[in-house]
């Protein structure tokens, strides 16, 4: 995987979680990587955790895979897609 797969990799969980109400897949892994308490003070998933399948397991995990690999690219870029979400 590179630093461009990892970012495919969060795009393609992110574009997934917009079928779920919240709390969503991309909910779990912004509270996983840390970011939701780093940025919110606390969990996103604190009260309820999002029901998975296989196929958002899948990406859930191909993300985290990217994080751990790529933590400083996957970082910035979950960044630049919540600031788009918030401009939408």
């Amino acid at each position: 995987m590179n630093s461009t797969e990892a970012r495919e990799a969060v795009d393609r969980l992110f574009a997934w979680s917009t079928n779920y109400s919240f709390p969503s897949p991309a909910s779990l892994f912004l509270d996983l990587i840390g970011h939701s308490e780093e940025t919110l003070g606390e969990r996103l998933c604190a009260q309820s955790m999002p029901s998975i399948g296989y196929l958002e397991a899948g990406y859930l995990g191909e993300a985290l895979t990217a994080w751990s690999d790529f933590p400083s690219d996957v970082h910035s870029h979950v960044e630049q897609l919540l600031a788009e979400e918030a401009e939408a």
